[in-house]
């Protein structure tokens, strides 16, 4: 008699991938590694998913889908005051497993079909970087920043996102929170002393 997989096998494979991804990157990870895993047939893997790409982008989609609602929802639960937005993003980031875009760009996607390297650099823009960037406009809106493009803007904060994750491993290195309100105050303040 065939595997009978409990309707939730999917959701378990997808779990079981994103943790692995997550901790040995894309070329790192076998379909075989997922089925141990899940405690399934590998064969039965390819019913839910033809492909270790199309499982990789499934999975990545669902991690920018959360980070898209998550981080919306911590934007618009901070009102409009674009410091305590910008807490609300960086306190999102923190609570998250890190996403290490320069990884992602450098090392995952460079092994994807062309179609879906575009498919997951569309929605990586629209769930992470879009979000950061409407904050942006609607402060430069309202008067609370200076003309500069947002889209700088919104690349800072992920460039220093993905460097407090970094630098939080090193030796000595203060608290993540502490990086991430000092960010928000070099990015708002600037250097220059008071």
């Amino acid at each position: 008699m065939p595997d009978q997989d409990p309707p939730d096998a999917r959701e378990r494979v997808l779990r079981a991938a994103e943790t692995l991804f997550f901790q040995r990157g894309y070329k790192g990870v076998k379909m075989k590694d997922i089925a141990e895993k899940v405690d399934i047939r590998q064969a039965s893997l390819y019913y839910h998913f033809p492909s270790k790409e199309k499982l990789f982008v499934t999975v990545t989609e669902r991690v920018f889908e959360r980070h898209r609602q998550g981080l919306q929802q911590a934007i618009d639960s901070a009102g409009l005051d674009l410091r305590v937005q910008l807490h609300a993003v960086t306190g999102w980031f923190l609570s998250q497993q890190p996403i290490n875009f320069l990884t992602m760009v450098h090392a995952e996607t460079p092994a994807l079909s062309d179609e879906y390297k575009q498919h997951l650099s569309l929605i990586s823009y629209q769930s992470v970087f879009d979000p950061i960037v409407q904050a942006f406009i609607r402060a430069r809106e309202r008067g609370q920043i200076r003309d500069v493009k947002p889209e700088t803007l919104a690349g800072f904060v992920l460039s220093i996102i993905d460097g407090i994750n970094y630098a939080s491993s090193l030796p000595e290195a203060p608290p993540k929170q502490e990086m991430a309100d000092d960010m928000v105050s070099v990015l708002l303040d600037g250097l220059q002393p008071r």
